[in-house]
């Protein structure tokens, strides 16, 4: 077919060339005398006569005449394939970089990307002109970054004060989005074993594209570029002082931490013109060399210096990252004053910031304090982990919920976060939104007017830092507040009263509540919260996966644990209620070992090991946490065990497929768990995964019968699955597809909607929750069964819910969760109308294509 195609299109050129040939030889050629049906014609026989398209000859031409006139005819080239727009972006890219000539920015600007506050990272983002630079990158970084549009294609460098997981738990989530950005280099610098670190994480965060170079600041000189200089400080925990060679082994129980220090390149004054022309340098690019801080040789060979051709250069800046763990640094870090005494000496630059990653207890520590005074009165602090940081940053979470708040307050409660009076941004005095760094003299002065004390100044600075706060080093204006992320619901609330048609279906789902029955108020159990509902990488709206069980007062189990699974507990729940919750989680149930089911687990195990154990006793066997998940975890959890930090102490772990065959009875083993059995089943995905049953006795919720809770995790639609959930009262099945999209899902092993309907309507599920949605659909997703019609003319759709990330329902609140499709669609119809957008352009190209191949 291809060959024949390529002969037509050979023949219709020829063809195409028949007038000016004619017009050149002013003769008739029996071959373009003829008609095109007839050329046509004669190339079909001429084909079936000759195996090669190239041998035939013309007959009845002048063939040597032909070719003279053929040479002088011009031939238009074919035109190019057009270039993938994957590919254009990294030519682009690298065309770019090569042609950048390095060179001391104008702008440099320092961003608080996450303070810290309520299970949001640590983490700072410093960007110029030319280059962008990431300081400590913990869990939901990436979300950050991407909800506050901060631009990661140009990320080249991040550097970490630990390889600890509160420090780099972020990570494995941004290497795959800035892969997806083009990124092709990376460097990662810090503690050893980071390159161990990303070893381990192999099996599941695939880099194919992006090379990651690690460097060991025990080893490596300090860093330079253009921009600035980074001196590693490195701080041991337990080394001996006979013992400070290199060789000193890190490991869980000898850690370490580096501090770093930058400096600035200073950037060259103003370009005396009058210098340049008593000097012999022409116009043209030697003068913006010069200009840039670059000697020149001019052609007869004189060196011109950039400094004596141009004004004084300003005061070099530098800037710290402190990070003192635990108690246990501090004599390290003492020991280290001399290095910071004489940043302070040095004549030619001048410490504008310190940023302090330090946790909030370490604070108030009275050593920390006096190291403290090793720097001028004249520079700034920034304390990410202070309890005053308030707000974690994540806007859309908060936007989204409050709309939804307005549908039912008990299935979408306010976010705890949002009911703490510290979160509005309103409180921050407004003398505090722009300190000027030139200004030294008034904030001396204001110093000495509201200090009185050491104590007190110390405390002064405790300032609340929010997400967005920036520090302006170039130029110098200091700390700006004035684009700090707040909350404003009464703009949230707003814009849906803007929207044409929810008004009236809010309207009306308000007064269909009000006449129906009344749902059991005294059976509180089992409740499901959703923590993360999308799928692949966090979202500003649907984080990954995480759902929690609460089967009795004080038991809880996590089906499947994303990244920023902790951050999104702290969040939903408050501070206080967060720790009674994760002191008193008793499972974890990972499905399968891909990055969006499982990172959040060693920041949990952290955290919950933190809040029980308050001495070196090790946990009792009831206090670990049950970990159901695949056996091929383990290498991961053993290596993070020896090398980074102790969790061995932590769990328990038992193989998904030891319940294949034989469900693991719990109601007297583990009692306080509240579950009665455990199995799973093997799915369709990757290998090793599993889908679960949870069994919950019927006394739990006030029934007759037991409560049987089936969780797919990442799968196909399945036999095995079905079987497993027969007659399950509550189903909760991925849906990360549209049905349109059944070919995608199939070649990525997902289901789409209709599948996992149906999924639920063969094992007669009472209850059917759809979560696990593409990031395609940020709010909720393009679902036919919803188009045009009410929701009591669904009556298919009866049973079926949509799963929302801080979603918390009942087996009552299920119910009745159908009555809210018309209000959710017309809440969401902007949206909505976009996915039928996309699907349209999509169905369009689908046609094209097909037409094109009917047409060879």
């Amino acid at each position: 077919m291809l060959f024949n195609f390529t002969l037509r299109r050979s023949f219709a050129r020829v063809n195409t060339y028949r007038t000016e040939v004619n017009k050149l030889l002013h003769m008739e050629s029996p071959l373009f005398s003829t008609t095109a049906e007839q050329v046509d014609e004669q190339q079909g026989i001429a084909v079936k006569t000759h195996k090669n398209a190239d041998t035939f000859s013309l007959e009845n031409g002048n063939k040597s005449t032909l070719n003279a006139v053929l040479s002088k005819v011009t031939v238009e080239p074919r035109p190019s394939k057009p270039v993938p727009p994957q590919l254009r972006r990294d030519k682009l890219q690298q065309a770019a970089k090569k042609k950048t000539t390095p060179y001391i920015p104008g702008t440099v600007n320092l961003q608080v990307l996450g303070a810290g506050a309520n299970g949001s990272p640590s983490a700072i983002y410093l960007f110029t002109d030319q280059a962008r630079y990431l300081f400590n990158c913990g869990e939901g970084t990436q979300r950050l970054a991407h909800e506050h549009k901060t631009k990661l294609a140009r990320l080249e460098h991040i550097f970490v004060t630990r390889n600890t997981w509160s420090m780099v738990g972020g990570f494995p989530g941004l290497a795959l989005t800035i892969q997806d950005a083009g990124v092709k280099e990376l460097s990662l610098h810090g503690p050893p074993h980071l390159s161990s670190i990303l070893h381990s994480m192999k099996r599941f965060v695939v880099l194919k594209t992006l090379n990651v170079n690690t460097c060991d600041c025990t080893h490596s000189p300090d860093f330079e570029d253009a921009v600035m200089t980074v001196k590693y400080v490195p701080l041991y925990k337990n080394r001996p002082e006979d013992k400070k060679d290199a060789s000193f082994p890190i490991d869980a129980d000898n850690q370490m931490v580096v501090s770093y220090i930058c400096k600035l390149k200073p950037r060259p004054g103003a370009l005396n013109l009058v210098k340049c022309v008593e000097r012999g340098v022409p116009p043209g690019p030697l003068l913006g060399q010069l200009k840039n801080g670059i000697d020149v040789t001019l052609p007869d060979g004189t060196v011109v210096l950039s400094k004596d051709v141009s004004e004084p250069s300003e005061t070099a800046l530098s800037f710290v990252f402190l990070d003192i763990p635990t108690v246990d640094y501090l004599p390290a870090l003492q020991a280290q004053s001399e290095v910071f005494q004489k940043l302070q000496k040095e004549t030619e630059s001048e410490v504008a910031l310190v940023v302090h990653f330090t946790p909030a207890q370490i604070l108030e520590n009275n050593c920390y304090r006096d190291f403290m005074e090793n720097f001028s009165p004249r520079t700034q602090h920034l304390y990410l982990n202070s309890p005053k940081n308030s707000f974690s940053g994540y806007v859309a979470a908060h936007r989204i919920q409050y709309q939804l708040n307005q549908l039912n307050v008990k299935t979408f409660p306010l976010l705890a976060e949002a009911l703490q009076d510290t979160c509005n941004s309103t409180n921050i005095s407004s003398t505090l939104k722009r300190t000027k760094l030139s200004e030294s003299a008034e904030v001396e002065e204001n110093a000495e007017k509201k200090v009185k004390s050491k104590a007190a100044a110390a405390t002064t600075q405790l300032m609340n830092i929010n997400s967005l706060t920036n520090f302006h080093l170039r130029p110098r204006k200091g700390l700006d507040r004035s684009s700090e992320a707040q909350l404003t619901p009464t703009e949230y609330i707003s814009e849906t009263q803007a929207l044409p048609d929810f008004p009236a279906a809010l309207t009306k789902l308000k007064v269909l509540q009000q006449g129906l029955p009344q749902t059991n108020a005294n059976v509180e159990y089992p409740k499901i919260t959703f923590l993360g509902t999308g799928s692949c990488i966090p979202n500003k709206t649907r984080n990954v996966s995480a759902i929690m069980i609460q089967p009795a007062e004080n038991s809880y189990i996590l089906l499947d644990c994303g990244e920023g699974t902790l951050g999104q507990v702290v969040r939903f729940f408050g501070k206080s209620q967060a720790e009674h919750v994760i002191r008193n989680l008793k499972a974890i149930y990972i499905s399968h070992l891909h990055a969006d089911h499982h990172i959040g687990l060693i920041g949990l195990l952290n955290e919950r090991q933190r809040l029980l154990q308050h001495s070196e006793i090790p946990l009792l066997s009831e206090e670990k946490v049950l970990l159901l998940a695949p056996v091929q975890i383990q290498p991961w959890l053993n290596f993070y065990n020896e090398r980074i930090e102790r969790i061995e102490q932590t769990y328990t772990l038992v193989g998904n497929a030891e319940m294949l065959d034989e469900p693991m009875y719990l109601q007297e083993a583990r009692a306080d768990i509240g579950i009665d059995a455990v199995s799973t089943c093997l799915v369709r995905h990757c290998p090793h995964s599993f889908g679960v049953s949870l069994t919950l006795p019927a006394a739990a919720s006030g029934r007759n019968e037991p409560i049987k809770i089936t969780y797919s995790g990442d799968s196909m639609p399945c036999r095995d699955l079905v079987e497993l959930g027969r007659n399950s009262t509550v189903l909760i099945h991925e849906a990360t597809m549209e049905d349109d999209l059944v070919e995608e899902a199939k070649i990525k092993m997902h289901s789409t909607i209709s599948q996992a309907i149906s999924q639920g309507r063969e094992m007669h599920a009472q209850h059917i929750i759809l979560t696990h949605f593409s990031q395609r659909y940020a709010k909720l997703p393009r679902m036919q069964q919803l188009m045009g019609v009410e929701a009591e003319q669904t009556p298919e759709m009866s049973n079926v819910s949509i799963a929302f990330d801080n979603m918390q329902v009942t087996l009552g609140d299920l119910e009745q969760f159908h009555h809210m499709y018309p209000a959710l669609h017309a809440l969401f119809a902007e949206h909505a109308e976009e996915l039928e957008q996309k699907a349209l352009k999509r169905e369009m190209k689908l046609e094209r294509k097909r037409k094109l191949l009917n047409a060879d």
